[in-house]
């Protein structure tokens, strides 16, 4: 390994002049240690016999003219070895003083190897060259035995002389880089070579300055202003991070690493290398220089970081007296870079340059002391690398190197590479840069050195081809290096066309009707059709449309509804709720969704932001809205006031003017800012979203579809409007029957359900059941879609034996936020995707149609598909109109790309070779908790409201031992002990799924560098443990000590106190659920699930379940009576 040559080593020279202290044992070189501690523990990933040698140094000549003596040669080496004692220097571990320690062995033939081939072919000289090269054992550096010499004759050689070698045959020396670095290989070497074979050496190298000389100075340097200068330009730096390059393998620990690495190189084209050498010449920098700004420009691209770090070798001999000393002088220095992806090149080749020169001043500092200004404990090297990519220079000044050795014989390099096998090198990082570069001839050689354990050849492969493209992109045009960074591309043809090909979904159809007029047009072709049931009740769709006109009118005479205006509507899942969505949009008006379980507040205040005047309402949640100033309206009470439509009533109807592109209806998501945000949706918007779904999925006209979705979901739009305006069957569930596995299990099987919608985690729910009671298939099943949430492939295992076989029900994954209606993009699950995503999440699949999907990173630029992670945009039909009453936030959700206004999803996805997208998480700290998705922020703001002793709040999620998700918050507070009120306070205000699992009470959160709070600090606790923490309560009677076993048995503990809430033991509504169906088959228990809910302890629970038992024993005591 050649290092770049220090050019400034005057500045860093020492006033004093160096001379030998004449000893013969030391503490090793800080080089010595790093060499010996990457080979003894670094990479020591197999047994010593497989292992590879990482430092060997192999150099070879070919005899050009005249012959070469064996003899001379062994003298040679004598006087070499004799002269330059490293060459004879051991190194081991000295126990007692805690240090590794060098010592010069007396001069003797056994201090060095000598081997004499012969040879019948060219692959016997491969298989040499390689074992030179990797072969550990050839070297001991115990016993001093660091260097030696393989002469190789060839069978078919001129001279029959014994003790000759003649032309063609080699020389080949090797040397342990303990002993030698790249200046000692290149620029001593052959003129000591030379000296010693002549046997002119004027004067004895002992008596002059030898290496463990210069070992004991450099421990006595004063470091004070290189010491200065490297925490500087590393303070802030993680150095323990990964670089995020494309890696095939998982970053192992070191300690478990191999060093077996390979390379792949090109050649740049001359007239590119022209115009890098003019460019260069033109910015008054060095080549080396642009070639290392271009590997900066290069790796930003590639990892999308902009606090980059790559090492940089430097030969360090900065004393005048070491430039003669064959020794390891070569440090390695962490060259730390921040780059802005709005510079030009050109301004980044001038930061390189300034940050080359700096570091040149600096360079003697050994790179394990620039390592332990940044870790508290040395032992932490075996952890992760701190550089995991290196840049090498070299500028050979041509490739017709001789060397004479006398007056007659002349020896040329004869180049090792060329010999060997490219895929049986070593790698001592993950990725290096060599750069060769040849004045004479122009030539630019780009070699890619990578570590085996990390890579596959194939991978190399593609990074070889996006840097070239890169340096294409650069240096054909004079234009191209003042664009700004992110501008730059390293997108291969290939791959740019997989882009374009994903949003080739342009499909021209009929013009569309808003929503109300699509229902109306059905309900009269197909009048006697059953639109809605729900348990024992139902209604045609002339019956329905009846209904739907009957509310319309009364809320346009009675109560002066108007066209655009907000109508609210809190009901629990019931042919009223169809009723009166189907009647807001008949207004003309706007459908908003309130859910009856959300608190009391959190709905008045949700009504008030959205400044509705009107709400519809049934007998159980009219109360809500008894204490505020909206007129709510009992909808039961409309539809029982029966009375005859004239056509006068419809010709009001006809007169209410509403455009596709009008506001149909606003639903509620999670805000950052503490409140929920209004998302207000089109009825093009929604007609394009069921247009595009129904061409992925191709339904029929007799589809039966089970509305299970809540109305706080957008789901529920989508199973009941995409329902009735193209006529399917609408089958309902009572309030909370979603949490009623059996009676919906019932309900599938009786109303031979076609098409069911859920979120993973319910669907696992539901098939944890059906496989314990021992369902049969549902066979009229043709549709499943998932959605909300990651879907896995253990999740559709477990449900295909519930469902006929693939060929006659499709399972669909589908993706989109609510701001783009509902989904936006589809995947039909495979037989593949069950073989190929075992452990990955299932793709969300390709953009419905006539919506557009763009993978782009912070600057809009696309991402390298199935290689970096990319931020959603989308665009097309179904984006929203904007967030009501906010157009602030609209602004900062809406962008322009390519002349379309796209919204920006904020969720991060990779765009697979295939075309077909990966959900991979969110940007920001918005999740998705059981398929809702959660600001983060809004429960942080409502914990910052409950006390104003809270100083400081974050919430994070954490994954127990079941896989599932919890809320974690994190309180900082001097005053709070406890976390009770808190909770109290959060019920009051929040939805149940939005609620903390844990509160944790810290005096102060941790910070980083820059003040604010670091996550990362923050302690997870054991879950399993801190639920159990609560203050025991131990049950007292049969039943209780009953439920209590059952508690255990389903959340895994060993105890639960009778007091403590079911969901502050960090469980949800779906293991509620499982509790449930165990009650009802021990107890035999049909009261409403709901109730559980309100009593959700073990306390609770047996009270409820008494009760039951004694009324039941009463009526049945009555009826035998």
């Amino acid at each position: 390994m050649r290092a770049q040559t220090n050019d400034l080593a005057d500045s860093n020279s020492s006033k004093e002049k160096w001379t030998s202290l004449g000893i013969t044992q030391g503490r090793a070189s800080y080089g010595q240690e790093r060499i010996w501690f990457d080979e003894e523990i670094r990479f020591n990933g197999r047994s010593r016999m497989k292992k590879a040698a990482m430092y060997n140094i192999p150099l070879c000549y070919k005899v050009k003219h005249g012959s070469v003596s064996i003899e001379r040669v062994r003298q040679a080496l004598s006087i070499m070895v004799d002269e330059h004692s490293i060459l004879r220097t051991s190194l081991s571990y000295d126990t007692e003083q805690q240090y590794l320690k060098q010592e010069i062995a007396s001069l003797n033939n056994s201090v060095y190897s000598f081997q004499l081939s012969t040879i019948q072919n060219e692959r016997q000289i491969k298989e040499i060259m390689k074992n030179e090269k990797i072969n550990s054992s050839l070297f001991d550096l115990e016993q001093g035995r660091v260097f030696r010499c393989h002469l190789i004759r060839r069978s078919d050689s001129s001279n029959s002389n014994d003790d000759l070698l003649n032309q063609n045959d080699l020389l080949l020396f090797n040397v342990h880089h303990s002993a030698f670095d790249g200046y000692s290989q290149y620029r001593l070497f052959p003129q000591y070579l030379h000296s010693a074979y002549m046997n002119t050496t004027s004067e004895r190298r002992q008596r002059q300055l030898q290496y463990i000389d210069y070992s004991t100075y450099e421990r006595q340097m004063n470091m004070s202003d290189a010491k200065h200068y490297w925490q500087q330009l590393l303070d802030g730096y993680n150095i323990d991070r990964q670089l995020t390059l494309p890696y095939d393998y998982r970053h192992e620990q070191q300690e478990q690493r191999t060093g077996i690495g390979a390379t792949v190189t090109f050649e740049l084209d001359s007239l590119l290398v022209e115009s890098m050498v003019a460019y260069a010449s033109e910015m008054n920098v060095s080549l080396y220089q642009l070639c290392l700004s271009s590997y900066y420009s290069y790796l930003f691209k590639q990892t999308q970081d902009q606090d980059l770090c790559v090492g940089a070798f430097y030969d360090n001999r900065y004393q005048p007296e070491l430039q003669f000393i064959v020794g390891m002088f070569t440090n390695l220095l962490p060259l730390r870079l921040h780059i802005n992806p709005r510079q030009s090149f050109r301004d980044l080749v001038a930061q390189v340059k300034h940050l080359y020169i700096e570091s040149m001043i600096y360079c003697y500092m050994p790179y394990q002391q620039i390592i332990d200004l940044h870790r508290q404990q040395q032992s932490s090297l075996v952890l992760l690398p701190f550089i995991q990519t290196t840049f090498i220079f070299t500028e050979e000044p041509s490739n017709n190197f001789q060397l004479y050795l006398d007056d007659n014989t002349v020896l040329s390099e004869f180049n090792i590479h060329d010999a060997e096998n490219k895929t049986g090198g070593i790698s001592k990082f993950d990725l290096t840069l060599s750069v060769d570069y040849e004045p004479v001839d122009t030539t630019l050689n780009f070699t890619f050195e990578y570590s085996l354990d990390l890579f596959e050849h194939s991978t190399i492969e593609l990074i070889s081809h996006r840097f070239r493209l890169l340096l294409k992109e650069m240096f054909s045009s004079p234009s191209s290096i003042d664009k700004p960074l992110y501008k730059l591309s390293i997108l291969l043809p290939h791959e740019a066309s997989l882009i374009n090909e994903l949003n080739i979904t342009d499909v021209t159809y009929e013009q569309q009707q808003c929503i109300h007029q699509q229902f109306a047009f059905t309900a009269q072709h197909h009048p006697q059709k059953v639109s809605v049931v729900l348990d024992e009740q139902s209604l045609t769709y002339c019956e329905l449309l009846y209904y739907v006109q009957l509310v319309s009118l009364s809320l346009m005479n009675d109560y002066n509804v108007k066209p655009q205006q907000t109508i609210c509507q809190c009901l629990d899942q019931s042919i009223e709720m169809v009723t009166g969505i189907l009647s807001i949009l008949t207004c003309g008006a706007t459908y908003c969704p309130l859910s009856p379980q959300d608190p009391q507040q959190r709905l008045l205040s949700m009504v008030d932001d959205v400044q509705a005047e009107t709400i519809l309402v049934h007998h159980k949640t009219q109360e809500k809205f008894a204490q505020s100033n909206i007129t709510a309206i009992n909808i039961e009470s409309l539809i029982e006031n029966l009375w005859k439509i004239t056509d006068r009533h419809l010709s009001l109807l006809s007169t209410v003017h509403v455009s596709i592109n009008d506001q149909a209806y606003l639903i509620f998501t999670s805000g950052s800012t503490g409140h929920p945000k209004g998302v207000i949706i089109s009825h093009i918007n929604f007609s394009s979203f069921t247009v595009g779904l129904n061409i992925m999925q191709m339904p029929t006209n007799s589809e039966v579809v089970l509305q299970l979705s809540q109305c706080l979901f957008d789901v529920h739009i989508s199973e009941i409007l995409g329902s009735v305006i193209v006529g399917y069957q609408l089958v309902l569930l009572h309030p909370n029957g979603l949490f009623d596995l059996e009676y919906l299990s019932a309900t599938i099987k009786s109303h031979q359900i076609t098409q069911i919608d859920t979120v993973p985690t319910y669907c696992h729910t539901l098939c944890e059941f059906w496989t314990v009671n021992k369902y049969e298939r549902f066979d009229t099943i043709r549709s499943w879609i998932m959605g909300g949430e990651k879907l896995y492939s253990k999740t559709i295992s477990e449900l295909l034996p519930f469902v006929a076989p693939q060929s006659k029900c499709k399972i669909f994954n589908l993706y989109g936020p609510t701001e783009c209606t509902i989904s936006t993009t589809c995947h039909a699950i495979t037989t593949e995707d069950l073989k190929s995503h075992l452990n990955a999440p299932i793709p969300i699949g390709r953009p419905l149609r006539n919506y557009h999907c763009y993978v782009l990173d912070d600057y809009l630029e696309p991402v390298i598909p199935s290689n970096q992670t990319g931020e959603l945009y989308v665009g097309g039909p179904g984006v929203f109109l904007g967030y009501f009453n906010r157009p602030d936030l609209t602004k900062q959700a809406l962008v322009n790309i390519n002349g379309e206004q796209c919204y920006r999803t904020g969720d991060l996805i990779k765009l697979k070779d295939n075309g077909e997208m990966v959900y991979v998480g969110r940007r920001d700290f918005q999740i998705k908790l059981r398929g809702q998705r959660v600001e983060i922020g809004e429960i942080e703001q409502t914990i910052l409201r409950a006390s104003s002793s809270i100083d400081n709040c974050i919430v994070v999620t954490q994954t127990d031992n079941k896989q599932q998700e919890h809320l974690l918050a994190y309180i900082e507070s001097s005053t709070i002990t406890e976390s009770s009120s808190v909770r109290q306070y959060c019920q009051s205000q929040l939805p149940r799924y939005m609620i903390p699992s844990l509160f944790i009470i810290l005096e102060k959160l941790p910070l980083n560098a820059s003040g604010k709070v670091d996550r990362k600090q923050l302690v997870l606790p054991d879950l399993n443990q801190q639920f159990d923490e609560d203050e025991y309560c131990e049950p007292q009677t049969e039943l209780q000590w009953q439920i209590h076993d059952m508690w255990c048995q389903l959340l895994n503990k060993e105890r639960i106190s009778l007091n403590t809430n079911f969901f502050s033991l960090g469980e949800n509504s779906l293991s509620l659920t499982k509790l449930y169906n165990e009650y009802k088959l021990k107890y035999s228990l049909k009261s409403n699930i709901g109730i559980l809910f309100k009593h959700a302890t073990i306390n609770g629970h047996a009270k409820l379940i008494e009760t039951y038992i004694c009324q039941r024993n009463s009526n049945n005591n009555k009826s035998e009576l």
